[in-house]
């Protein structure tokens, strides 16, 4: 032994680690900033507590899974949670900024603690979902918290948890589709 740690890998079939490179670290920032401005852009009232969690969850699995770096999911969150801060990007909610903030650390602890599924379908499925659930549970948390109306709470607290379980259960799986598909076509061509 020469005494240097080797990096540390969470298994065989998904190494992680702390190192990143700048260029990884700008498109996983800009990943989170372009989740905010597709948000905005297609900012129209469907009555669908959470379906921006298609596009959302998609750019989150496809930076998380895609990036060996052990915060991907936190640093695309922080892109999005920056973003949603700018006044042209900023909507009528102030805790905006927190709702995009939330569940990058979930995918990243999901890859660290079950870092043998990270490459299975259904769990970045499942992913997808469990990710977009946290914007209910911060919304409910600052509702009893501070008072702040919440409209997608308007019928119920049930229907917004499944409405955005659902939408991030579809964005995960769309960014897990993405995700495979790179990776086979990069197995085919190496081989």
């Amino acid at each position: 032994m020469n005494g240097i740690l080797s990096p540390k890998t969470a298994s065989k079939t998904f190494p992680t680690d702390w190192t990143l490179k700048w260029w990884e670290a700008l498109l996983l920032f800009g990943g989170g900033v372009m989740a905010v401005v597709l948000h905005r852009a297609f900012d129209m009232s469907l009555g669908l507590p959470g379906h921006h969690g298609m596009e959302w969850m998609a750019l989150m699995i496809l930076g998380r899974a895609s990036s060996r770096f052990r915060g991907a999911g936190t640093l695309t969150s922080i892109g999005a949670s920056f973003a949603a801060t700018l006044p042209f990007l900023h909507g009528e909610n102030p805790f905006t900024w927190l709702f995009y903030l939330l569940p990058g650390p979930v995918l990243d602890f999901a890859f660290l603690y079950f870092p043998g599924l990270a490459n299975k379908t259904w769990f970045l499925v499942l992913l997808g979902g469990l990710g977009h659930i946290t914007k209910p549970i911060g919304q409910l948390t600052m509702n009893l918290i501070t008072g702040w109306p919440f409209g997608s709470f308007r019928y119920g607290i049930v229907y917004p948890f499944a409405s955005h379980l659902l939408f991030g259960m579809i964005g995960g799986l769309v960014g897990a589709l993405i995700v495979l598909g790179i990776q086979r076509a990069s197995n085919k061509s190496s081989q």
